[in-house]
């Protein structure tokens, strides 16, 4: 190959390269915001903030910056809580993109951040591909495989689920069977295959289930599921 075709695939495969991530930790545990941090350093994947210790030091962080995404600790006293940051910061942003950082048993306030506006949840003791699984899926978007245990975290949470917006809609069994599945946290691929349809009719069905449940994301819709109590973990 000639030096100027080589330039030419250098800069092509440059170009193709997706920035890093700016990534915003916020915990009021010292301990945990480096161990984050280091793990996502060490994928090569993101470009970590300067980690903030308060609710109200990541609302001006978020402000500031306008990181890709947000890990959150749910429950920081004293002073504003992880549930009052996510809830400014997506009053802020409604695009803000927000995963909430948990203890190995999940308490008060998972669901209330969820209502929010949060994505999603990932324990603190997760190992560094699991963090790593749910920061870069949360990036994708919003997605069932994020949601694998949520609705358990949320019933041993012990957190008062809010009260529900309106009466339990009707559904349909293909959409109850739809709203099981993503609360089993089945990716779209994985729902796909099961119900033998494309993964875009999948989403589709989907989004129509979000709306009729009156859910901003999939998270709401797993709230809401628990609410009406159309699905309960085993």
């Amino acid at each position: 190959m000639n030096a100027s075709a080589g330039n030419g695939a250098a800069q092509t495969a440059a170009s193709t390269e997706r920035p890093a991530a700016s990534v915003l930790i916020v915990d009021d545990d010292k301990w945990t915001t480096r161990a984050v941090a280091a793990a996502l350093r060490d994928s090569g994947s993101f470009d970590v903030l300067d980690p903030q210790h308060s609710g109200e030091a990541a609302v001006a962080a978020y402000t500031a910056h306008r990181p890709d995404l947000v890990l959150m600790d749910v429950n920081m006293p004293p002073g504003m809580s992880g549930v009052d940051a996510t809830q400014e910061i997506i009053g802020l942003d409604p695009s803000a993109t927000i995963v909430l950082l948990t203890t190995v048993a999940p308490g008060p306030g998972l669901a209330r951040a969820l209502e929010a506006g949060a994505l999603a949840a990932v324990s603190k003791s997760a190992s560094d591909a699991e963090l790593i699984r749910v920061a870069e899926a949360a990036l994708e978007g919003d997605s069932p495989e994020l949601l694998r245990t949520l609705a358990e975290d949320i019933l041993v949470s012990g957190d008062s689920v809010p009260d529900v917006p309106a009466n339990a809609p009707a559904l349909t069994e293909a959409e109850l069977t739809l709203l099981r599945q993503i609360c089993e946290g089945l990716d779209y691929s994985e729902i796909a295959a099961r119900q033998f349809v494309t993964v875009h009719t999948v989403k589709s069905h989907a989004r129509n289930l979000r709306i009729k449940l009156g859910a901003k994301n999939l998270a709401q819709v797993v709230i809401r599921a628990v609410q009406f109590k159309f699905h309960s973990p085993e």
